[in-house]
Formats: structure tokens, C-alpha cells, sequence
């Protein structure tokens, strides 16, 4: 595709404040027409609107000014925050609603995108205590209001536009300037730490591989419609993310404390526990088998 064609695409971010929403809206406006949306201002992003796209009216005012769209990356959610049953409705109302306005909105004004990329969670799977291994054929098992509301975005998506739809299970995110995910799987209270011996496996996604994937389907090269996992293609044990952050001091924490706490947390229901423990005593991969025989999914944590 030449560059012409590229810059004519009209390319839409919505939820454009988040660390992956500014980092693509900085990577991608230098090769397409980029617009963006969030739901506060941001001064530094041209053609940019401030909107609240869980107010159906305020999706409708826009879907009938704005031009046509080519592509839209659909980011907008609620970061870094499981919830509990009782944040369900909120939860629904940002993850889901948003989501939904906007298309049924666009589409009654004609103007539907030519894709839609959509920003997905690996939580939609459910940590398990005996699966290691998580692909896009295993069976979603949600239970975080956050995890509900991504699947429920999702199957909204693929009844209603799946020939044009790309879903994007991300696993935690992490970039040079963005290391929460990170941090908070091998740091407490600013001290290192690991589980056990910290041989564990997990998956990370590098900011880097999510422009690249989304590069990719915007120029049309060789990947189809459809639901893949987004994942560095190295595995990372624990021990290899403290040797890489030159980690002196780690205190290990007994697997079998770590397992009370995930026994515990199921017989309450906390989702806090359950999900943060499981993280450490189990290996906890989702394979990018399926996107990386289509690119090269190169880019990793050092």
C-alpha cells in the first residue's frame, strides 16, 4: 500500500488518554489521518473531542458530525481494576455501553467503520489453578466485572460485525514508561519479591507488539477478522524479570501461604485473591501462537 493511500485511511482512537491509547495516537498520526476521542480533554492530541460515549445522546451528536470512519481502535475501559460483583452496572456501563452506543450510533447515520480493532483482555479467561496453557479455542470463563463486561463487548462485536472485527486479548501491558504490570507481579511496598523459587511462566505483552499487530491489520497484510491473544513471543519466568530489573534483595514468599490465600479467596469469593495469587503459584501462559504465525511478534522485556 502506498503512502498516499495510507494517509488518506481516517483512523479513530477512542479512549486516546490511556498509556496504549496515546502511544498509538503518537506511533500512528505520522502514517495515518488520526483522530481521537476520551471522555477528558487532551490538549496535546489534534482532532481531538472530549466525549462520554456511555451517554447515548452525546455517541449520537457525534456519530452525526464526524466524517467517515476507515478503521477504530476501541480502547475505552475501566484500567487496572477487577471489581466486585457490586461494580458490576459501572463496569457494564464503561465497557460495554460505550462500545455499544457508538456503533449503533454510527450505523444509523451510515457511517460504520471498515474495521474495528478492539482492545480485549486475557482475563476473559479466567486464572485457573490446572490450566497453564490459555488459547483463543479455550472456552472464556470470566468472573471479574471487568473480565464479564470485556466478553460480553466481545460477543456484542461478533454477532454484529464479525467480518470486520479484530479482537485483541492483550496480556499485561508494559513499556519503558508504563511498568505497573510488571511491578506489581514482582514489587511490594517498593521491596522485591517472588513466589517460591520463581520459576513460575507468564506472559507479557510489550507496547511495541500491539503497534505493530495493529499496523498490520490497518494495511490489510495476511491477518484475517477475528479473536487473537496478544503476547510477546518469549515465555518470561519471574527470575528472568528480577535478573533483567538487576533485583539484589528478593524475599520469597512460601507457595503454601500463597495457596491458602487462593483457597481462601475461594471459599469467600474475593476476587483480589484469587486472581493475585493464582498469578504466582501457577504458570500462566497465553500463547500469541496464532497471531505470531502471521508477524513476528519480536519485541520483549530487557
Amino acid at each position: 500500500m502506498n503512502n498516499l493511500n495510507k494517509k488518506n485511511k481516517n483512523i479513530l482512537i477512542a479512549g486516546s488518554n490511556g498509556n496504549i491509547g496515546s502511544y498509538l495516537y503518537n506511533e500512528l498520526k505520522t502514517k495515518f489521518n488520526v483522530s481521537a476521542t476520551s471522555k477528558s480533554g487532551n490538549n496535546e492530541q489534534n482532532n481531538f473531542n472530549a466525549i462520554d460515549f456511555s451517554s447515548i445522546d452525546s455517541a449520537r451528536s457525534f456519530a452525526q458530525d464526524c466524517k467517515k470512519i476507515d478503521v477504530l481502535i476501541f480502547l475505552i475501559g475501566l484500567a487496572h481494576k477487577k471489581g466486585n460483583k457490586n461494580d458490576y452496572s459501572e463496569f457494564k456501563k464503561i465497557n460495554f455501553l460505550t462500545l455499544k452506543n457508538l456503533l449503533d450510533s454510527l450505523k444509523i447515520n451510515d457511517k460504520l467503520p471498515n474495521m474495528i480493532i478492539f482492545r480485549s483482555t486475557i482475563s476473559i479467561y479466567g486464572e485457573r489453578y490446572k490450566t497453564e496453557i490459555y488459547d483463543e479455542k479455550l472456552e472464556p470463563s470470566p468472573f471479574s466485572p471487568y473480565a464479564v463486561t470485556k466478553l460480553e463487548a466481545e460477543r456484542y462485536l461478533l454477532q454484529n460485525f464479525k467480518e470486520f472485527t479484530w479482537i485483541l486479548r492483550l496480556a499485561p501491558v508494559y513499556s519503558k514508561d508504563f511498568m505497573l504490570n510488571i511491578n506489581r507481579r514482582v514489587k511490594l511496598k517498593g521491596l522485591f519479591y517472588k513466589a517460591g523459587k520463581g520459576n513460575n511462566k507468564i506472559s507479557l505483552c510489550n507496547i511495541k507488539n500491539i503497534k505493530k499487530t495493529i499496523e498490520e491489520i490497518i494495511v490489510g497484510n495476511n491477518i484475517d477478522s477475528g479473536i487473537y491473544n496478544l503476547s510477546d513471543k518469549k515465555i518470561y519466568t519471574y527470575n528472568y524479570i528480577l535478573k533483567k530489573m538487576n533485583a539484589k534483595y528478593i524475599f520469597r514468599v512460601p507457595k503454601i501461604f500463597l495457596q491458602f490465600i487462593f483457597i481462601l479467596g475461594t471459599i469467600i469469593n474475593n476476587i483480589f485473591l484469587k486472581e493475585n495469587s493464582v498469578k504466582l503459584i501457577t504458570n500462566n501462559i497465553f500463547t500469541s501462537k496464532k497471531l505470531g504465525d502471521k508477524i513476528n511478534l519480536d519485541h520483549k522485556f530487557s
